[in-house]
C-alpha cells in the first residue's frame, strides 16, 4: 500500500463517505438482479474495483457491510454470487493495483508486511496445507463440488480478505473508518431485528416467542453476527466511556442479541465482557456484570421459559449432546484426515445420527469449534488452529501495553473471544 500524508485526499472523510456509499449503491444494483447482464456486470464490478483501488478502505468497509448478506445469492454472467463474495474479490483486486504501484516504485513495504508476524503467517500456511490435503481425502467424492464451494467461500476468500484488510488497517485514519463502519453495520442490523420482532415481520417461532432473524434465515446466524459487533462496540465503550453515543449503540445491539433468544450468544457475551473487564483491570465492575446477567437471565426466563430449557427434541437431554456424541464417533472413524470440507451432513444423517438427535438430522456441522475443525480439515487443521491460538495469545501478551490503549485492537480481541466462546457450543 502506498503511504499517504495525513492531509491526503484519501484521508478526507468526504471522499471516504462518497466511495463507501458508491460501493453500497453498486451492491444494491446487483441485489436487484441487473448484474445478470454481461455488460452491466462488467461495468458494475469494474467500477467497484476502481473505487477500491482509489480508496481500499471503502472496499474493506463495503465487505463489512456485506457480511449480513452472505447467504443471498445473486445472478451474474458466470453463476450466482453473494454480495460478500463480490465485495471481497473487488476489494482485493483494487488493493492489488495499489501493491503493483508500490512494487513499480520499488517499494516492498506492503509485501513485507504480509510476511510478519510469524504468529499469523505460519497458521495461514498450515491452514492452506491442511485444506489441500483435505480435498484429496474427502469421505464422499460424490460431494466434492460442495467441498470446493466451501473451500472457496469459507477458507480462500476470507484469507484473501485477511491480507487485504491487513494492508488497509496499517493506516491509522483508515482503521478509524473501518472500525466505525463495523459498529454502524451492527447497529443497523440490530435495529432491523428489533423492528422485525416488534411489528411481526417474520422470524422463527419458538414456543411463545418469536426469535429475530434479521437478514439471515435463522436466529443463530443473526446472533453470531450481532454478538461480534456488540462485543467490538463494548470494548470501545469501556476504553472511551465518555463517548456516550457508543453506549447507546451498545444498548441497541444488546437488545438485538436478546431478540434472537440465542443461549450461546448470551453466554458468549457474558464471558467476553467479563474477560474484557479482567484484562482492563475493572474488577469492581464484575459484580455489576453478574447482577446484570442475572437480571437479563431472569427476564428471559420469565418471558420465554420454554426456550431457555428447551432440549431441542422430545427427550429430556438436549439434542446437542447427541450431536456431539455422534461427531466424536465420526472423528474416531476418520481421526487423521476428517471427512473433509462441507462433508459432515452427508456422513451424519446416513451413518451417525442417534434417535434422540433425529430432529436435527440435517445439521451440517457438529456445533463445536474443535470438532468442526477436526472433521473438516483433520489433524493438520487442528495443528493450524492450535498454532493460531498459541501465537495470538503470545502476541497479545507481548503487545498488551499497546493493545489495551487501542480501542480497535481491544474490540477485535473481544469479538474474537466471543466467537471462540460461542463456537464451543454452536
Amino acid at each position: 500500500m502506498v503511504e499517504h500524508r495525513s492531509n491526503s485526499w484519501r484521508h478526507s472523510p468526504s471522499f471516504m463517505v462518497l466511495a463507501s456509499f458508491s460501493l453500497l449503491a453498486i451492491g444494491a444494483m446487483i441485489w436487484t438482479g441487473i448484474g445478470s447482464s454481461l455488460f452491466v456486470a462488467v461495468a458494475l464490478v469494474g467500477t467497484a474495483v476502481l473505487l477500491a483501488a482509489l480508496l481500499p478502505v471503502a472496499g474493506v468497509a463495503g465487505v463489512l457491510a456485506a457480511l449480513p448478506t452472505m447467504y443471498e445469492l445473486h445472478p451474474m454472467p458466470r453463476g450466482q454470487f453473494s454480495l460478500l463474495e463480490l465485495a471481497i474479490l473487488a476489494t482485493a483486486a483494487g488493493m492489488s493495483l495499489n501493491v503493483l504501484a508500490q512494487l513499480r516504485n520499488r517499494s516492498w513495504d506492503g509485501v513485507r508486511s504480509l510476511l510478519v508476524p510469524a504468529q499469523t503467517v505460519v497458521p495461514v500456511m498450515l491452514l492452506v496445507l491442511a485444506t489441500g490435503v483435505s480435498l484429496l481425502t474427502i469421505a464422499d467424492p460424490a460431494h466434492r463440488a460442495e467441498s470446493l464451494r466451501e473451500v472457496r467461500t469459507v477458507i480462500l476468500e476470507p484469507l484473501i480478505f485477511l491480507a487485504t484488510a491487513r494492508l488497509v488497517l496499517r493506516d491509522p485514519v483508515w482503521r478509524y473508518w473501518v472500525g466505525t463502519a463495523f459498529i454502524f453495520v451492527g447497529l443497523i442490523i440490530a435495529v432491523l431485528a428489533l423492528v422485525q420482532v416488534a411489528f411481526d415481520l417474520g422470524g422463527v417461532a419458538a414456543g411463545s416467542v418469536v426469535r429475530a432473524t434479521g437478514p439471515y434465515t435463522h436466529p443463530n446466524n443473526l446472533a453470531l453476527f450481532l454478538e461480534r459487533t456488540l462485543l467490538f462496540t463494548v470494548a470501545v465503550a469501556l476504553l472511551k466511556p465518555r463517548w456516550w453515543p457508543v453506549w447507546a449503540i451498545v444498548a441497541i445491539q444488546l437488545l438485538g442479541v436478546g431478540a434472537t433468544y440465542s443461549r450461546g450468544a448470551l453466554l458468549a457475551v457474558a464471558i467476553s465482557i467479563a474477560f474484557l473487564m479482567l484484562v482492563l483491570g475493572m474488577h469492581r465492575w464484575l459484580g455489576a456484570l453478574a447482577i446484570g446477567g442475572l437480571v437479563v437471565g431472569g427476564a428471559a426466563f420469565l418471558s420465554a421459559p420454554e426456550r431457555l430449557i428447551d432440549a431441542g427434541g422430545s427427550g429430556s437431554e438436549p439434542t446437542r449432546f447427541a450431536l456431539w456424541r455422534s461427531s466424536v464417533r465420526m472423528v474416531l472413524h476418520h481421526p487423521v484426515f476428517g471427512v473433509g470440507p462441507d462433508q459432515f451432513l452427508y456422513q451424519y444423517w446416513r451413518r451417525y445420527v442417534e434417535p434422540m438427535g433425529w430432529p436435527e438430522r440435517y445439521s451440517s456441522h457438529p456445533h463445536n469449534l474443535v470438532l468442526d475443525v477436526w472433521l473438516r480439515l483433520g489433524v493438520a487443521g487442528l495443528t493450524a488452529f492450535a498454532t493460531l491460538i498459541v501465537g495470538l495469545v503470545w502476541w497479545v501478551k507481548r503487545s498488551f501495553d499497546y493493545i489495551r490503549e487501542d480501542i480497535w485492537s481491544m474490540g477485535g480481541i473481544a469479538a474474537l473471544m466471543g466467537g471462540v466462546a460461542h463456537g464451543m457450543v454452536d
